[in-house]
């Protein structure tokens, strides 16, 4: 049976995979890191920490760079995540574990090019990784560290809804994180350069929905990988805290993002969402007690290729260690 799909309709469901997902892309990095992150922590310990992330856009750009305005999409992410640190494999790397939990909430009405997006807001996919610390010389202030996550598609999701906690799908994430102390001395007044690279790839969600002249039929919305580029310029004018502050930005390419159903055939169509935008901002962070830290970051997206342009991204994170 062959479906004429009625564009205005398909276009909203387009907005559906396209703004769910954009929409929740901070969620992806919603466990860090964050310059202290970069830190070798002590062998047996525990840190919790709690974020608060908050996101706030009032335009939107196609692939091509044509701005959509009266848009306005607005959310707020806590995160709880939890990290636990074990002992050195063979005296070469320090590793560990750690679970991350982010709660999506919409703020207010959500709308794009004028249009209101229906939403609904939940838990976001979890995160459980593992990390290993395989080089650190501490005279130098200069670790690399590898971490794996994996988010199982048991978020919050309706496909009723345009936008979504959760984008209901397998994610697995591959981070390195290289630290180097470029002016100062370790453990007094420093610079240090921290650059981060993730590849994200994507399993399909196939609990989308798109609507035809005949009704709403199912569908898949698949996500292709999604490079990403986080670097840090923090200075520690307080080494007795390790209180710092500096510069932050983050430049991410890909996620090119399409529908399939059996209502299309063989075709593939094109939602026209990329996970395409570079940020710049401040970061700062200080121990507020031996064993307490904070740290956070606010910042702006410069450019931005078929997403949402966050005209502010602020970020607080406080830690306890134990």
């Amino acid at each position: 049976m062959q479906f004429k799909i009625k564009s205005k309709k398909f276009s909203a469901v387009f907005a559906s995979a396209a703004f769910s997902a954009v929409a929740t892309a901070g969620v992806a990095r919603a466990g860090g890191p964050l310059p202290y992150d970069a830190a070798t922590p002590v062998p047996n310990t525990s840190v919790v920490m709690v974020y608060d992330q908050f996101a706030s856009a009032s335009s939107a750009y196609t692939v091509s760079g044509t701005k959509i305005g009266n848009t306005r999409i607005q959310t707020d992410v806590p995160v709880l995540r939890l990290v636990h640190s074990f002992g050195n494999i063979d005296n070469i790397a320090l590793f560990g574990v750690q679970v991350i939990a982010p709660y999506v909430a919409f703020l207010g009405t959500q709308e794009e090019g004028g249009r209101m997006l229906t939403h609904s807001s939940g838990f976001a996919e979890p995160q459980l990784s593992a990390y290993a610390k395989f080089f650190n010389d501490p005279s130098e202030d200069q670790t690399l560290t590898l971490t794996y996550f994996v988010s199982p598609p048991s978020g919050s999701y309706n496909p009723a809804y345009t936008l979504n906690g959760s984008t209901n799908n397998w994610v697995n994430n591959f981070e390195i994180g290289f630290v180097h102390r470029i002016a100062g001395a370790t453990n007094k007044r420093r610079l240090d350069l921290q650059v981060w690279g993730d590849v994200y790839f994507y399993g399909a969600n196939t609990g989308a929905r798109i609507a035809t002249r005949r009704g709403a039929v199912a569908a898949a919305t698949h996500t292709e990988p999604v490079e990403q580029i986080i670097a840090y310029l923090p200075y520690y004018f307080h080494p007795q805290t390790a209180g710092y502050v500096g510069l932050s930005f983050e430049q991410t390419f890909g996620g090119k993002q399409y529908l399939t159903s059996p209502a299309l055939g063989a075709l593939r169509y094109d939602t026209g969402t990329r996970n395409n935008f570079t940020r710049i901002g401040l970061i700062a962070g200080s121990f507020i007690a031996p064993t307490m830290f904070m740290q956070g970051e606010i910042s702006t997206d410069v450019r931005v290729r078929g997403g949402v342009k966050n005209d502010v991204f602020a970020e607080v994170q406080i830690g306890k260690i134990f």
